[in-house]
């Protein structure tokens, strides 16, 4: 049969305490990197929604601010309520002035004339004003209106953005007020957008067509409006999806993290693309960062176990060599008492005093044994023990109670024997010697009874040549 190899309770307990640390800490680091992972995304997420949001905001603030002008300017010529062109042009000149950054400011009344700021002269162009798209969409609508960009009639190479209010008087609408802005400034915002590295923001007007892409190819001209769907199929799922976040490739085939919002009074699209990679790069490392702290919380954790573990059993030190002893016959190996506070610390005390009592119970029952065999039978009987050790000190009372009987017995007999002796050398009478054998006789079967429960070692003689001849 072959020995199994041997493993201490410290090794046993430890290893069993370390399995289940670890499982414990891998189960809980699993949870923790689960929730640790959605948690990083919905933070990516947040920001990403965050700066599209601020994008729009901008975008919106700028079409705003247009609006704010056109509907001052109506609101002006209504109160005015004079159509004259000296009129007109003095206020649409004095918005020209205020507002530099307007490409062009200019009426058209229901009549087809157009009053623009800034001396330009729109009747060279043959065109009437009223089959513009900014006046018949102003018209149509009732209120101020903006309108894609597309190119200047008075400048073609120019792409341009109108805002466009009706003036009304009464409810009579007589006329239209605009605002003309070239796109190259909210352009020149729009590629600023970089919240994270390779992030990047786009804008599409109210039919998905592009108005500011990074790539400029993509970009509205007066030759032609590139339609954002066309030139990228992907954002077709990321234009008509109702979710918040779509992942799809961009025109350069990077999967990127859409976030797109619709701006309400224009009805066009922001966008901010951000790389999926950054998103996962944002979670491997919070994933190593949470595996790192569980590593070293488990060192941690495994260091103060052992360390533990190590203290609570040392005891078992002790009563290791002990309990060898003590299976060699030696009960007088002295244990300390242990400090410890535990159970370990009452089973090193109970198996210190357990041995204590033993060894004084040996040296008890070897002193009466001894006395008993000097032939002192008046030694002390021994005292009572505790369970099933108070056998012994029964046993050895008992022993030697009967054997001071029997010497007394075998006392008085030689007495008996001798006042016999002395009684036969005395007399010659044959009746009283008879007597005398029969007396004697009946003593020496009273010690056999006494000695009869006695088993002992029958006697061997060795035969010798001189026997051999004798029989």
């Amino acid at each position: 049969m072959k020995n199994r190899k041997r493993s201490s309770i410290k090794r046993k307990i430890t290893r069993h305490v370390i399995a289940a640390l670890v499982i414990t800490i891998s189960f809980m680091t699993v949870i923790n990197l689960i929730y640790l992972s959605r948690r990083i995304i919905e933070q990516q997420e947040t920001k990403l929604e965050l700066a599209t949001q601020i994008s729009a905001q901008e975008v919106e603030d700028w079409v705003r601010d247009m609006a704010i002008v056109t509907e001052d300017m109506a609101s002006t010529l209504t109160a005015i309520a004079d159509l004259n062109e000296a009129t007109v042009r003095a206020v649409v000149d004095r918005v020209a002035l205020n507002h530099p950054e307007f490409f062009y400011v200019y009426f058209a009344d229901y009549h087809g004339n157009m009053t623009m700021a800034r001396g330009i002269d729109f009747k060279s162009t043959g065109m009437d004003p009223r089959e513009r798209g900014w006046y018949q969409k102003a018209a149509k609508y009732g209120h101020t209106v903006v309108i894609d960009p597309y190119a200047s009639a008075t400048r073609p190479d120019v792409m341009m953005v109108t805002v466009a209010t009706p003036v009304y008087w009464g409810t009579t609408m007589v006329g239209v007020v605009a605002v003309d802005a070239d796109i190259e400034s909210i352009q020149e915002f729009m590629n600023t957008i970089d919240f994270e590295a390779g992030s990047y923001g786009f804008l599409l007007d109210s039919q998905d067509n592009i108005i500011v892409h990074p790539n400029s190819q993509y970009n509205p001209t007066s030759e032609a409006i590139v339609s954002a769907v066309e030139v990228m199929p992907e954002l077709e799922e990321v234009l008509d999806s109702k979710d918040e976040f779509i992942t799809a490739p961009d025109y350069t085939g990077t999967e990127m993290v859409y976030s797109v919002t619709k701006l309400h009074d224009s009805g066009w699209t922001v966008a901010v693309a951000y790389p999926r990679k950054g998103f996962l790069s944002h979670v491997d490392r919070g994933i190593r960062i949470s595996l790192f702290v569980a590593l070293v919380c488990a060192l941690l954790a495994v260091g103060d176990i052992t360390y533990t573990v190590r203290k609570v059993l040392k005891p078992l030190d002790k009563i290791n060599p002990a309990m060898d002893r003590i299976m060699e016959g030696d009960f007088s190996t002295p244990i300390d008492f242990a400090t410890a506070d535990d159970e370990i610390g009452d089973l090193q005390n109970k198996l210190a005093m357990t041995l204590a009592e033993l060894s004084d119970i040996i040296h008890i029952q070897q002193h009466v044994l001894s006395e008993m065999e000097q032939g002192n039978l008046a030694v002390a009987d021994m005292d009572e023990f505790p369970g099933e050790m108070n056998d012994i000190s029964m046993s050895v009372n008992s022993i030697k109670a009967r054997f001071n009987d029997m010497i007394s017995d075998i006392q008085f007999s030689a007495i008996n024997l001798q006042s016999f002796a002395m009684g036969i050398n005395e007399t010659d009478d044959i009746e009283e010697i008879k007597a005398i054998f029969e007396e004697l006789s009946a003593e020496a079967n009273a010690l056999m009874e006494k000695t009869s429960r006695f088993t002992t070692m029958p006697t061997t003689y060795e035969v010798t040549d001189e026997d051999d001849n004798w029989g």
